[in-house]
């Protein structure tokens, strides 16, 4: 059996996103006054360029034991395909069977498309839209990942309408690819990397985060809850969730 990271994304990484938003009249929309436009365009090109196609660096969130959640670098977008790669891969016969021989070449392959996927994406890192954060244990070694970027899907933008009523043009910040090393698990690193992604969010102008996450995966719904998030909406079930048997959950707290 494949170690696997106990916090799951929904499906994505090789597909393209979903996303996720708001339900209360509280939920906020993205500052968009005009007068500040250009110079908060300007201001956060400052802060997120280091680069051309480069992630800024630094840490971003420090948790109680001094480790760091910093912006992953593009060398080390190998090692966090592997890392995410541990987390999703589901065997083909299933996990209670676990791997068979017919595994190996498609593990393989699973990685080598999230890889290819996280350097598409990468490319986005020095425009402030999308940000891969890492922590590292004390010996230097990536425990866990996770994935923000600027998003803009319609049935998000549909229950943002709903509920908020935001426009079409609207774009919000979203949360994916969440994954702990199965031998870090417990010490709440989950919660550190969440938090360092909605301080990253804050800085790109937004106050609210979003995410999706199924309804099966108890251990994961319940730390999302725990961080202040609130299930906002119950999507559309794709095929691959009707043959997995599963539901995503659509999830969104205020940041700031």
């Amino acid at each position: 059996m494949t170690r696997r990271g106990w916090m799951r994304a929904a499906p994505g990484v090789f597909s393209g996103w979903a996303s996720g938003a708001g339900t209360d009249a509280w939920w906020g929309r993205r500052a968009r006054a005009s007068s500040s436009s250009a110079s908060s365009s300007a201001s956060r090109a400052r802060v997120v360029a280091r680069g051309e196609g480069e992630a800024p660096e630094g840490c971003v969130r420090r948790d109680v034991r001094g480790r760091v959640v910093r912006f992953c670098r593009a060398r080390e977008l190998r090692a966090v395909a592997a890392l995410q790669a541990e987390a999703f891969y589901d065997p083909v016969m299933g996990r209670a069977v676990g791997f068979t021989p017919l595994d190996a070449p498609l593990r393989a392959y699973f990685e080598l498309d999230v890889l290819g996927a996280l350097r598409k994406k990468y490319a986005y890192a020095a425009m402030g839209r999308f940000a891969p954060l890492v922590m590292e244990s004390e010996d230097g070694r990536l425990i866990g990942a996770i994935e923000l970027s600027v998003q803009r899907d319609f049935e998000v933008m549909r229950a943002l309408e709903d509920v908020r009523g935001s426009t079409r043009d609207d774009e919000y910040a979203y949360l994916s690819c969440m994954c702990v090393d199965e031998d870090f698990r417990g010490q709440r690193i989950a919660t550190s990397l969440v938090r360092a992604g909605e301080k990253v969010a804050i800085t790109w102008g937004f106050n609210l985060t979003t995410l999706h996450v199924y309804e099966e995966n108890d251990a994961a719904l319940r730390a999302y809850e725990r961080c202040g998030y609130k299930v906002l909406d119950r999507p559309f079930r794709t095929p691959y969730d009707v043959v997995k048997n599963q539901r995503k959950l659509l999830m969104a707290k205020r940041v700031r």
